[in-house]
C-alpha cells in the first residue's frame, strides 16, 4: 500500500508541475506587400499625389521625406516637393484581422526646384515680381488669431482688440519673389504655444521657401505651402496655408492645427 501511495504522489507531482497546454492558435499569415500609386501632377511636377489601393488592411502611415507634409495618415494626399532631387516615398500598413504590418516604398525625381509664378496674386503676396520683398504681421484689430473645429470657424477663441503678446506683434513673415525665398524675422523672441504660451529666445532658419499651390485647398483655395515645421503666425500651424483672402493690404489665411484637431484662421496686414 506505502509502494502504491508513493506512485500515486509522483504521478499527482508530476501532473502539478506539467506545463498547460492548449490547443495550437493558427495565426494569420504575414500580410503581402500593400500597393500604392505615385504620380506627379500633369503641369505641376513639384507636386506628387499617393494613393493608397490596397486591400487588406485598416491603417496606414506614410513615411514622406523631404516633402510637405512629411507624414500623413490619409488614403489619398498630395505632396509637395519644393527642391529638386531623388526621393524615397514609404507606406507601412497594418493588415486586418492582426496579420502584423507591411510596407512599400517608391523611388521619384523631382527634376526642377520649384518657382513661384509671376501673377497679380504673388505680386499681392511679395509686393512686386520685381520688388524688394512684402512682409506681413499679425493684425491689432480683434481675429488676429480665431480657432474652431472647422475652417473659418471661431467658436474655441477669438482674439480681442490688442490680445496677442508682443513676441507676436513684432513678429515678420516676409515674401520674395527672387528664388520663392521667404524669411521669419522675430526680434529674438516667439511665443512656444508647446511650452505655456510663454515668449522663449529662437532664431529662425534663414534658408527657406514658399510656394502657391493653386486650387489645393478647401473647396478649391489656392494655398502657400511653406518648408515642414515653418509657420505664419503661431507656431502650431503650418506649413500649408488655404488663402481665404488677399488684397494689397491685408492676408488672411487658414491652418490645421499641428498634431491635433482643429484650425486657426489668422490675419495678417502688411508692415
Amino acid at each position: 500500500m506505502k509502494k502504491y501511495l508513493f506512485s500515486l504522489g509522483l504521478v499527482l507531482t508530476f501532473a502539478a508541475c506539467a506545463p498547460y497546454e492548449d490547443e495550437d492558435i493558427k495565426l494569420p499569415d504575414p500580410p503581402g506587400a500593400p500597393s500604392i500609386t505615385v504620380e506627379p501632377i500633369v503641369g505641376a511636377p513639384n507636386r506628387i499625389v499617393i494613393k493608397d489601393v490596397s486591400t487588406g488592411f485598416f491603417a496606414r502611415v506614410w513615411d514622406l521625406p523631404g516633402g510637405t507634409p512629411a507624414k500623413s495618415t490619409l488614403a489619398v494626399d498630395t505632396i509637395f516637393y519644393q527642391s529638386k532631387g531623388d526621393y524615397i516615398i514609404t507606406m507601412y500598413a497594418s493588415a486586418e484581422g492582426g496579420g502584423g504590418a507591411a510596407q512599400v516604398s517608391r523611388s521619384i525625381n523631382i527634376a526642377e526646384d520649384a518657382q513661384p509664378a509671376c501673377d497679380p496674386q504673388t505680386a499681392l503676396l511679395t509686393g512686386d515680381c520685381e520688388g524688394p520683398g512684402k512682409c506681413w504681421t499679425l493684425t491689432n484689430a480683434a481675429g488676429a488669431v480665431r480657432v474652431g473645429p472647422q475652417p473659418g470657424s471661431s467658436e474655441w477663441y477669438t482674439s480681442p482688440v490688442n490680445g496677442l503678446q508682443t513676441a507676436q506683434y513684432d513678429d515678420d513673415f516676409c515674401f520674395y519673389f527672387t528664388a520663392g525665398r521667404f524669411q521669419y524675422f522675430n526680434n529674438g523672441q516667439t511665443v512656444d504655444p508647446f511650452n505655456g504660451y510663454q515668449a522663449v529666445d529662437y532664431t529662425p532658419p534663414t534658408n527657406l521657401s514658399w510656394i502657391v499651390s493653386k486650387g489645393t485647398g478647401q473647396n478649391g483655395a489656392d494655398q502657400i505651402i511653406l518648408p515642414a515645421g515653418a509657420f505664419l503666425g503661431v507656431w502650431d500651424s503650418g506649413p500649408i496655408y488655404d488663402i481665404a483672402s488677399l488684397t494689397e493690404d491685408q492676408l488672411v489665411v487658414r491652418s490645421k492645427i499641428v498634431n491635433t484637431d482643429g484650425w486657426f484662421e489668422l490675419t495678417f496686414v502688411k508692415n
